[in-house]
């Protein structure tokens, strides 16, 4: 049986400006799920000194895996919102 890939984009929104975006990339990569990876990290500037921590993960088309990359990246320290920005099959 052929299983699919997904690639998926978030945002993660720190909770100020003080926060390390280093550190919080750090973080991000000790949370997620089994048989997802972290394709490409990198912080943007976002609005008034803010950066945004945007994310590209790679997993199999399973059910339920994007709901459990979520709630990792919701249970992170520093972390104020996740926004999904683009979550597509490949």
């Amino acid at each position: 049986m052929f299983v699919g890939k997904v690639a998926a984009v978030y945002n993660l929104m720190p909770e100020g400006i003080d926060v390390v975006m280093d550190d919080l990339a750090r973080r991000v990569s000790e949370v997620v799920p089994d048989g997802v990876r972290i394709v490409r990290s990198q912080s943007r500037p976002f609005a008034y000194g803010l950066m945004v921590l945007e994310v590209t993960f790679l997993m199999n088309d399973v059910a339920g895996i994007t709901d459990s990359l979520e709630a990792a990246l919701q249970s992170v320290e520093g972390v104020q919102t996740v926004e999904p920005i683009s979550v597509s099959l490949i």
